[in-house]
Order: structure tokens, then C-alpha cells, then sequence
């Protein structure tokens, strides 16, 4: 994956991703200076986190060349398919619009897809990718993980399904 660099920007490189799902802590409500964050979709269009104010959300940070990232992408696709019009879905990259929209052009999942133009909120804060939150409708981070995860799978569905019906 990281063969074009040197061998320590390679370890450096690796250590920012990972393979293995990590458990963060939950349970944080987010503090307000968070819902100032602004990000851009993919149409150039700005958008402030409060607008998802009061939502449920599920929030990916992720990289167009983190191979975890990529490989938990198809789970999101489904789980998006069936949540997207109850679950706001922020996929955040902090790479440049003409690198995450060539990625879209080339896969076309139809996910929603933004950049970050400001800097991450620090509750967001993580030193790998991808780093996946889910939020209820009160701004609390209810899940939190650092890694690939079944997104697609019941336990992720019946966590959904719960914050929904709150």
C-alpha cells in the first residue's frame, strides 16, 4: 500500500491506519463549539454541523487511500441504503475535492461524502482511520470505533433502529 515511500514515512504511514476495530469512549455529549464545524460536499456546497442538530448520525472519518477505509466502504453503502433516510450520513475525508471526487466518479456509491474545511472537532479527534460515531438525537456519542467494522450487521441495525425510535 505505502510503496512509493521512504520505510520510516512508510511505518508512519501505517501506523495511521487500521485494520483492527478499536472501541473509543462513549457516552461524550458534544460540546457546542462542535456543531460550528463546516464541511463541503462534493458539489461545493458548505454545510455546519448544527444543521444535524437533533439527528441520529453516523459520522466516518476516512481517506481515499486507507485500504481499511475502502474495505468498509460496500457495509456503509448497504447500511446507507436502508438508514440514509432516517440516519444522517457524514463521510469526512480531510483530502483535497478533486482526489474524494475521482474516487466517487470511479466506485459511484452514492454515499454522502464531504470534505472537511475546517479543522475535525477534538471530540472527533483520532490518530487512525477510519474512526466511525454514531450520535443520538441528543449529541451524545453513543458508539465509537477506530478500524474496519461490520457496519452491515444486525447489532449495528438494532443500534440504529433503538436511536431512531428515541
Amino acid at each position: 500500500m505505502f510503496t512509493s515511500l521512504g520505510p520510516r514515512l512508510r511505518a508512519f504511514a501505517g501506523r495511521l491506519v487500521s485494520y483492527t476495530s478499536i472501541k473509543l469512549k462513549t457516552e461524550k455529549t458534544l460540546p457546542e463549539e462542535t456543531y460550528g464545524w463546516a464541511v463541503t460536499d462534493l458539489e461545493g456546497n458548505l454545510h455546519v454541523f448544527k444543521e444535524e442538530k437533533g439527528k441520529v448520525i453516523f459520522l466516518n472519518l476516512w481517506a481515499t487511500w486507507c485500504k481499511p477505509c475502502l474495505e468498509e466502504m460496500p457495509d456503509i453503502k448497504s447500511l446507507f441504503e436502508d438508514y440514509g433516510d432516517r440516519v444522517s450520513f457524514m463521510l469526512v475525508s480531510e483530502e483535497e475535492s478533486d482526489r474524494v471526487e475521482s474516487f466517487e466518479l470511479k466506485k459511484g456509491y452514492g454515499l454522502p461524502f464531504y470534505l472537511a474545511e475546517s479543522p475535525i472537532p477534538e471530540i472527533f479527534a483520532s490518530k487512525t482511520i477510519p474512526t466511525t460515531y454514531i450520535l443520538n438525537r441528543q449529541g451524545k456519542i453513543i458508539m465509537a470505533e477506530n478500524g474496519v467494522v461490520d457496519w452491515n450487521g444486525a447489532e449495528i441495525r438494532k443500534l440504529l433502529d433503538r436511536l431512531i425510535a428515541e
